[in-house]
């Protein structure tokens, strides 16, 4: 039988099993006032919509910075906030990112799982979030909202620069003022920050340290998806299942052609087809 990772599907989509109905219901109701969502400046307040329970994220203080992994049709949709929704190439997600994922957090108990059954669930729809191209087409078709910015990795990644002017000057001048002044000075620092070199050398470290052993009785206290997710450790750690890779990988852009067969190529060509021939989704990556 094809092994699967686990998951916990709340009001018909997948999620991953430490994820709480309560909460994630929750997120699909809140409605943000001056916030900045990520569907992925210098904010004092980052946070995970989907994970962090409402009382916590109604005291956050304004502008706060809140990450959602929803689809479009499944949040609670606000002219007041910016949101900026970035998304990589499908040859990209389908070879490498979403596998990866399941294999690190031990909670999937998948970290012996091999990637054909993983291409053919992520095929189906089967995987975090349901079907890839269903959750981008519930955004792109909100591309030219005024409150919306539409990114790609592959561009951010072509150009990281202009990416972070864009970024700061959709947010408001005063965030691009602050970037831009002083030679460049914090432009300079984002830019460092936010590498893929920076990061696997100080965020794969962090994510190890939270995520790859059992959260401490108090920070189960304050949150109920932090509680569900400590269950689910002993259980994998007992199964035998431990973290594999790191978080931030390679970062690079195409190598999904050379990972994937002929087979899977021709399946997932077939398969974006099917999905976009209505949209011109697929233009955004014709140079990547």
């Amino acid at each position: 039988m094809d092994k699967k990772p686990r998951y916990v599907k709340i009001d018909g989509i997948l999620a991953p099993p430490s994820f709480v109905a309560e909460i994630y219901k929750d997120a699909m109701a809140f409605k943000p006032g001056r916030t900045f969502i990520d569907n992925g400046g210098v904010l004092r307040h980052f946070t995970v919509s989907e994970m962090t329970p409402m009382e916590i994220l109604s005291e956050l203080e304004k502008p706060r910075c809140i990450k959602t992994h929803l689809p479009f049709d499944r949040i609670s949709f606000s002219k007041r906030c910016q949101s900026t929704s970035a998304w990589q190439d499908i040859l990209r997600i389908a070879s490498s990112p979403f596998f990866h994922h399941t294999r690190f957090f031990p909670i999937y108990f998948f970290s012996d799982g091999c990637f054909d059954d993983y291409f053919e669930l992520f095929i189906k729809g089967e995987v975090d979030w349901n079907d890839y191209f269903d959750h981008l087409l519930s955004w792109y078709e909100h591309k030219d909202e005024p409150n919306i910015l539409f990114l790609t990795y592959e561009a951010m990644k072509s150009d990281p620069r202009d990416a972070c002017l864009k970024i700061a000057r959709f947010l408001g001048d005063n965030y691009y003022d602050l970037l831009t002044e002083n030679d460049e000075a914090m432009l300079k620092k984002v830019l460092e920050y936010s590498s893929v070199e920076f990061m696997k050398s100080t965020v794969n470290e962090f994510w190890k340290e939270q995520f790859s052993a059992i959260p401490s009785e108090e920070l189960q206290m304050l949150n109920p998806v932090i509680k569900k997710y400590a269950k689910l450790m002993e259980e994998a750690e007992k199964e035998g299942h431990v973290p594999l890779g790191g978080f931030i990988r390679k970062g690079v852009v195409g190598d999904g052609k050379i990972t994937l067969s002929k087979e899977q190529l021709d399946k997932l060509n077939e398969r974006i087809n099917q999905k976009t021939s209505h949209s011109d989704v697929m233009n955004l990556w014709k140079k990547s």
